[in-house]
């Protein structure tokens, strides 16, 4: 069954990626909601991911509207906003996830936080857009709407402590036994095994972001020094990618140690080059057959490397990509620790952020760092519980 309302992606000539919503059934954009991403997201510099984001969400309020024939801004027009029962059933509406192909599965509370909140704005902008001239009670009533979609919201996880650690060690051991390329538990195709593993070895030993690994170009790559170049090509007109892998950080460029460099020429003299004999264009292309072949990967595709490597074992099965990033920065924090000099915690910070991309001070560092000052401050809790209780001790045999 075709859906009511849907999002198209479209790059413009000058190179921006662009979503709107608009009716399955004619093509049309729809007014309000596209004004909404306009004004509120496009102009104010969003990203494409936030945008479609946000779009799907509205989207999807649309679709619960007209399958139930309602119209909100004739309705807010009116001073007769949705009822607290078309609330519930809305906020129940969102709370499944919408594929074409399986059947309807809940979503995460975070999600559905997302989706409301997203709601939320859209409906208060949308009353103030409609009611701009003084109308107090219709105003009243959408404020009303408002506060009761507010009252479904869940209570958000996403400050939830340690929801984001590195990986164990054993976890990061069978990571790298499963992505060898000579592995018998190598889920792979036997043609894109020396990919993937690269790609999963650019992600663990340099702790960079999904966006930045799908971003670099051949001549990001400096043989002779050992380097590459992390840099942000926002708009990017060459990337055929609608949704585009962007660079979140600042630019930088890494150092690379000499078993990484020649894996990564191996990868381009022997098998990148059997897709495509260019010496420029983006390092990471796709295999498979079709009209994608020869492309820079998506970041669907990505997901899906991830989610393959996490389904080959149970020791795996919550992999995420960005784990690794966490991991890069926990086994930075043991080896400062290990080292035979102490190097001073701001210049360790430093270090951090140069390698990472982040802002000066930012406090980013201290995110990424949360396992490690945990188990840290574990260590002097249990040393300190010791010395008091050999204190205890020594007291009673003195008496």
């Amino acid at each position: 069954m075709t859906t009511i309302t849907g999002i198209h992606k479209f790059t413009m000539t000058s190179g921006e990626r662009r979503c709107i919503i608009i009716d399955n059934e004619n093509k049309i954009p729809l007014y309000y909601p596209n004004l909404y991403l306009t004004i509120q997201y496009r102009n104010r510099g969003w990203s494409f991911s936030t945008m479609e984001s946000v779009a799907l969400s509205i989207s999807l309020l649309y679709r619960f509207l007209r399958a139930n024939n309602i119209s909100i801004e004739n309705n807010i027009f009116a001073g007769q906003c949705l009822s607290n029962s078309e609330i519930e059933s809305l906020s129940m509406y969102l709370m499944k996830k919408r594929s074409r192909h399986e059947p309807f599965e809940p979503i995460s509370t975070r999600t559905l936080y997302h989706r409301l909140n997203t709601i939320i704005g859209y409906l208060s902008w949308l009353s103030d857009t409609i009611l701009r001239f003084d109308a107090s009670e219709q105003r009243a009533c959408a404020n009303r709407m408002v506060r009761t979609i507010k009252q479904r919201l869940p209570v958000n996880s996403k400050n939830k402590k340690y929801t984001n650690d590195g990986l164990s060690q054993n976890v990061q051991e069978k990571i790298l036994e499963v992505i060898n390329p000579r592995s018998a538990k190598n889920p792979f195709e036997l043609y894109v095994r020396q990919r993937n593993e690269l790609m999963i070895l650019l992600l663990y030993h340099l702790g960079i972001r999904c966006g930045e690994l799908l971003n670099i170009k051949l001549e990001d790559i400096d043989f002779q020094k050992n380097r590459i170049l992390i840099t942000r090509r926002p708009d990017e007109k060459e990337d055929p990618r609608h949704n585009q892998p962007l660079v979140k950080t600042y630019g930088r460029t890494l150092s690379l140690d000499r078993e990484l460099v020649l894996k990564i020429h191996n990868y381009i003299s022997f098998d990148r080059q059997k897709v495509s004999s260019s010496k420029k264009g983006y390092l990471f292309l796709s295999y498979k057959p079709g009209p994608s072949r020869g492309l820079p990967i998506s970041k669907s595709g990505y997901h899906k490397i991830i989610a393959q490597i996490a389904s080959c074992d149970p020791l795996l099965h919550s992999l995420k990509g960005h784990q690794l990033r966490h991991t890069w920065n926990y086994n930075f924090s043991n080896l400062m620790d290990s080292l035979p000099v102490s190097i001073s915690e701001e210049e360790q910070g430093r270090m951090r952020e140069q390698q990472m991309g982040w802002k000066e001070n930012s406090g980013t560092t201290a995110i990424y760092n949360k396992r490690f000052i945990r188990e840290k401050t574990d260590e002097a809790s249990l040393r300190l519980q010791e010395l008091l209780n050999t204190a205890r001790r020594k007291n009673d045999n003195n008496k």
